[in-house]
């Protein structure tokens, strides 16, 4: 049995005491074990893919740590996982048992997805996240509003930060006003 599917395995164990701990073990095992290889077979990302839907494993306060490990193996990705991923992502938004999470998935979103699609995604999560996840959709708008190279939807974007910046929420207007600070700064 390989690596990737005893890691996988093992991730899906989420009964273990020290589970928290082990999952940010597990993965920089994986960042090695896919350096060393090249890459991971086949079958792995989708298994990925039914961890990052597992509302039971997303809950764990270290899981952003897998998300974490496919950023940071983003180039591996075939346009069609890419694709997969993305209403993952959307899903598991305000899932994650620690605010990185969600932190992680907005800046994603807005990185790697710069499409209108996204931009309707981020203001649905806004309207329907948990208090604590809203506070990070303005990263994903930032990263939107920075990532896209058309000026309408940079435009957008930027209007849906200023629009935050009327909240109800003190948290969400201060996220809003930072993220608009940084766009204005890069300008």
């Amino acid at each position: 049995m390989s690596y990737f599917s005893e890691a996988i395995q093992e991730l899906r164990s989420v009964a273990i005491s020290d589970y928290d701990d082990r999952v940010e073990d597990i993965c920089l095992e994986l960042d090695g074990e896919t350096t060393e290889e090249g890459g991971w077979p086949a079958s792995f990302f989708p298994e990925i893919l039914k961890l990052l839907s597992d509302t039971r494993f997303l809950s764990v306060r270290t899981s952003w740590r897998l998300l974490l490990f496919v950023r940071n193996n983003w180039e591996r990705l075939s346009p069609t996982e890419v694709s997969a991923l993305k209403n993952i992502l959307v899903d598991a938004f305000d899932k994650f048992g620690d605010f990185k999470g969600s932190h992680l998935v907005a800046k994603m979103l807005g990185k790697f997805y710069p499409d209108e699609d996204t931009l309707t995604a981020l203001k649905t999560l806004n309207r329907n996240s948990k208090p604590r996840a809203r506070e990070l959709v303005p990263y994903g708008f930032e990263t939107l509003a920075r990532a896209t190279y058309e000026q309408a939807l940079r435009d957008s974007a930027i209007r849906e930060l200023e629009i935050l910046l009327k909240d109800d929420s003190e948290a969400v207007r201060s996220e809003a006003a930072l993220s608009l600070s940084k766009i204005e700064r890069t300008n």
